[in-house]
């Protein structure tokens, strides 16, 4: 009897050092950890990318995000912003629901030569001051015409009118593409 009586001291012995030696462990590790500068692990960081501006009527070839579902291709476009127009709604009763803003409109055209549907947030009118504005759903015979062509089964090149509910503090310096994962330089408006 004596035999197992041993085997259990001798086992015991290590299991009982066990928590021991690991809390020695992990406050060696934690100390570690604490001299390491955060700054020293980080990869290094380049410059943020932009994308030079480039002027009214410039032609921009992008990689548009397909709206077909997943495993869609990308669909190369031309996209070219012609003219911007502030406050295109001349008739006052004609404002939007939200307080203190107008409408705006671009003359665009896209050219592609298979369907994809451009998203509300593909074309977005912005300023210098960060301040950006939502195309608009609403389509209104004072805005200018036509309006530009979309759809499921739209190809070749469509020229029209986008429109934009923006807040009357916007005044409007650039138009940016936004449904492509690699932006375009914005269309800058000139003095």
């Amino acid at each position: 009897m004596s035999r197992p009586h041993r085997r259990c001291r001798l086992t015991a012995r290590p299991v009982l050092l066990a928590p021991v030696v690991l809390a020695l462990l992990l406050t060696g590790c934690s100390n570690a950890r604490t001299s390491v500068d955060p700054a020293a692990v980080r990869p290094p960081q380049g410059p943020p990318q932009s994308v030079a501006p480039v002027p009214l009527g410039t032609a921009q070839q992008v990689a548009v995000a397909s709206s077909f579902g997943p495993g869609s291709a990308d669909v190369p476009v031309t996209l070219t912003v012609f003219t911007i127009r502030d406050r295109v709604a001349p008739d006052p009763r004609l404002r939007p629901t939200a307080a203190a803003s107008h409408w705006a409109s671009a003359d665009v055209q896209v050219c592609r030569t298979r369907p994809v549907v451009l998203g509300y947030p593909a074309w977005v009118l912005g300023d210098d001051q960060g301040r950006t504005a939502q195309v608009t759903k609403v389509l209104h015979p004072q805005f200018p015409q036509p309006p530009l062509a979309d759809g499921p089964h739209v190809t070749g090149c469509t020229r029209g009118w986008v429109t934009w509910v923006t807040q009357d503090i916007l005044h409007p310096t650039k138009v940016t593409f936004e449904q492509t994962r690699g932006i375009p330089g914005a269309w800058r408006i000139t003095a």
